[in-house]
């Protein structure tokens, strides 16, 4: 008896002793084992064993496994196990055997194990093919400078859209390998400009076109210029670094030297080193300065010929300068007015104007502090400030 009641899937009703024979009845799962050929080896007589049985099926795990099997007859690529009294299958199997066990899952009677059919991968052509296109658009969406904004599938084929970065990876290309059917694809992008650091350098590489001497790189999500240039292209350069921050981003210039062609510097530091000076409240310089206006006009002109021989063009800035005597709107205009008193006295001596620029300072820049009279006399000036373009 006891040896009935610890089998699983049966299910001892009632048992009774009469007369020397033995009567007993109740429920058996089909897949039990044998109520008869339990009784080898218990000495008891089995023509003394009167034994009746009803039918049933069991929810013990490993019957409900073996009926499942029976039923569903998984294909090889597809394993049913018990874990942890649950029946899981795992593996690879078509859709349409995905949905017998669905429907085996939700028939099992209330109480019984749960069937967990999540592990099995859909197989079959239609699914294999929304597979592919899932791993196509997250390969898409994993690109800089390309957003997807939607993708959809319809009667075979896809359709995706969004935006795209002309310097982005070609999304036609990104199908190679995945599995989809380039001709099945139907894309439309709309151009855009990413702000994606490596597409901005780019685009800063083609439209600056940077001499051999700068290099452009991405440091912390910035781009930095350094290196040598000439002054106009640092000029454009600057004008590019404004108009990206208008954007959030960053174009360093800070670590750029001016280049100046070696053969220019020697005269270039010897203009700049000159200042015409003036008489207190004069606009005019006075006689003992034509001299040093001779010598400085002949500067200019061999320093803007040889300019010209260099690939570059040289520009002169003249900037008047005053003393702290008078208002400051006094100030100011007579240091404007020295400054194109000079640029008139350098074009009677055969310098192009074209090539003189003309600025009042006043008193904001001088050259000395006024605590004497040779600082107020040093601070009436016209100084000289050389470019290259």
């Amino acid at each position: 008896m006891s040896r009935l009641e610890a089998q699983p899937g049966i299910i001892v009703a009632q048992q009774t002793a009469r007369g020397g024979h033995f009567y007993i009845s109740g429920l058996r799962d089909p897949l039990a084992a044998d109520p008869q050929a339990l009784l080898s080896g218990t000495e008891v007589d089995p023509a003394r064993v009167h034994s009746q049985w009803q039918f049933y099926q069991s929810l013990d795990p490993k019957f409900v496994l073996k009926r499942l099997m029976v039923s569903l007859t998984p294909p090889k690529s597809v394993r049913l196990s018990i874990v942890e009294d649950r029946i899981v299958a795992e593996g690879e199997a078509p859709d349409t055997w995905i949905d017998r066990a669905r429907a085996a899952a939700r028939q099992l009677s209330a109480g019984g194990p749960e069937f967990d059919i999540s592990r099995v991968r859909d197989v079959s052509p239609e699914a294999r093919a929304a597979e592919h296109w899932q791993t196509y658009v997250s390969r898409l969406e994993a690109q800089p400078g390309i957003i997807v904004a939607q993708q959809t599938a319809r009667g075979g084929h896809f359709y995706i859209s969004g935006l795209r970065d002309p310097q982005a990876a070609d999304p036609q290309a990104l199908l190679s390998g995945t599995g989809v059917d380039p001709a099945r694809v139907h894309s439309q992008w709309q151009f855009y400009q990413s702000l994606d650091p490596k597409f901005v350098l780019k685009r800063l590489m083609a439209s600056l076109a940077p001499p051999d001497s700068v290099r452009l790189s991405i440091i912390k999500d910035r781009i930095v210029a350094q290196g040598e240039a000439p002054a106009a292209w640092i000029d454009r350069a600057r004008v590019a670094a404004q108009q990206l921050s208008a954007d959030g981003l960053s174009l360093e210039i800070s670590e750029l030297r001016e280049l100046t062609p070696p053969q220019l510097t020697h005269l270039r530091e010897a203009i700049q080193a000159v200042d015409i000076f003036f008489d207190s409240g004069k606009a005019v310089p006075g006689p003992e300065q034509l001299p040093v206006l001779d010598k400085l006009a002949n500067q200019l002109k061999e320093l803007a010929k040889d300019a010209r021989k260099a690939g570059v063009a040289a520009q002169f800035m003249l900037t008047g300068h005053s003393d702290e005597t008078g208002r400051e709107t006094a100030k100011l205009s007579i240091s404007a007015a020295r400054a194109e008193t000079v640029r008139a006295l350098l074009k009677k001596r055969g310098v192009d104007p074209e090539l003189l620029l003309v600025r009042g300072a006043g008193t904001f820049e001088p050259a000395e502090t006024e605590n004497s009279r040779t600082g107020s006399s040093a601070n009436r000036r016209v100084s000289v400030t050389v470019n290259f373009h």
